[in-house]
């Protein structure tokens, strides 16, 4: 589930009215004007409230002779709030970053020429000062108390000190006169210390060795981009779209299908109605090569789309994709030039 759905079904359901709505919903369908008198709203009243839990997907309407039924959506509803909950975080890359620039500029603060100057009073800072500490032991090796001094002493002259608060932040362990450091998850045994912060312009070194890390792991982890289709196996029919976040765009629409209701393409939601989210399978037709961060993938995601557009045909009874849209697309890229479709 994609984070703006999380977040309008908490929206919608931040309300009493509207939870009050969603209980009588839960045991029978009922029509707008009921809603109001059980509740002692004005029609106009309720009618806003429905909207707001149909935008969020938590209830459905439906025809019938002069009047519109209202029902809630059992698919959603037996969703479990963890699957709400667990929204992708957004930016994950640019957050862990922000937060190792703020641990270089706290060790950049507090340590001169590779010493370390003074303590810091904030408990958060003082805990990234310690690491530097902890890091000079090898995982799983035993340390005497004068071992233990021999690898603060280099950084810090008040040994006890470091010694005393290494062992109550739990960064390091005690047995007796015995010192050892437990490895951290996925941490091999045997892994070198880390280096010891440097003088003037260690930070920016740093930072440089920083960018190159989140460009070759942006290498190794970006999701993979391309082309899907969902297809209608009752009929046939298929829709070809392409995203960026493959996996998640495939997380995204089986929980839309789900809940059964599809914002983005009129003709597949009623179909949907129609057959069921059992109908209906999501399956990956083409992966991009993974560019470098900085080169724009849109007009080759583009063309890679419009390609297995043209391949399928997906338009009128064969599919719920525009041809109008789809002639469109092509005019625009082959006017941006440069770009081929495959």
């Amino acid at each position: 589930m994609k984070t703006e759905q999380s977040i309008a079904i908490m929206k919608a359901l931040a309300d009493q009215s509207r939870l009050a709505i969603v209980n009588s919903l839960l045991e029978s369908s009922q029509y707008v004007e009921e809603l109001a008198k059980r509740h002692a709203l004005a029609p106009s009243t309720v009618s806003f409230h429905l909207r707001k839990l149909e935008q969020a997907g938590l209830v459905t309407s439906r025809k019938e002779q002069y009047y519109v039924v209202i029902q809630a959506n059992d698919a959603i509803f037996d969703t479990t709030l963890r699957e709400i909950v667990s929204a992708t975080p957004v930016g994950r890359e640019l957050q862990d970053s922000r937060m190792e620039d703020y641990r270089h500029k706290v060790l950049d603060a507090f340590f001169r020429h590779g010493r370390l100057e003074k303590l810091p009073a904030q408990h958060k800072k003082r805990l990234i000062v310690l690491e530097q500490f902890a890091a000079r032991f090898e995982p799983e090796r035993r340390y005497s108390e004068q071992e233990v001094t021999g690898l603060i002493m280099p950084l810090f002259d008040d040994y006890c000190t470091i010694r005393r608060l290494l062992v109550d932040d739990g960064l390091i362990r005690r047995d007796g006169a015995t010192y050892w450091r437990k490895p951290k998850v996925g941490e091999p045994a045997g892994q070198p210390a880390l280096p010891v912060p440097g003088g003037k312009g260690a930070g920016n070194m740093r930072k440089v060795t920083k960018r190159s890390e989140i460009k070759r792991a942006y290498k190794q982890q970006a999701p993979a981009m391309g082309v899907f289709q969902i297809r209608n196996t009752a009929n046939g029919k298929i829709y070809v779209g392409s995203s960026r976040n493959l996996e998640g765009e495939r997380n995204s629409r089986l929980f839309q299908l789900k809940m059964g209701k599809i914002v983005f393409n009129r003709e597949l939601q009623q179909d949907l109605t129609q057959y069921g989210a059992d109908k209906f399978e999501f399956t990956v037709l083409a992966v991009l090569d993974k560019p470098e961060p900085e080169i724009d993938v849109e007009p080759a995601l583009a063309a890679l789309e419009l390609h297995w557009l043209e391949q399928l045909q997906p338009f009128g009874e064969a599919g719920y994709n525009s041809a109008k849209g789809y002639r469109r697309s092509l005019e625009q890229l082959q006017t941006r030039g440069g770009v081929k479709l495959p």
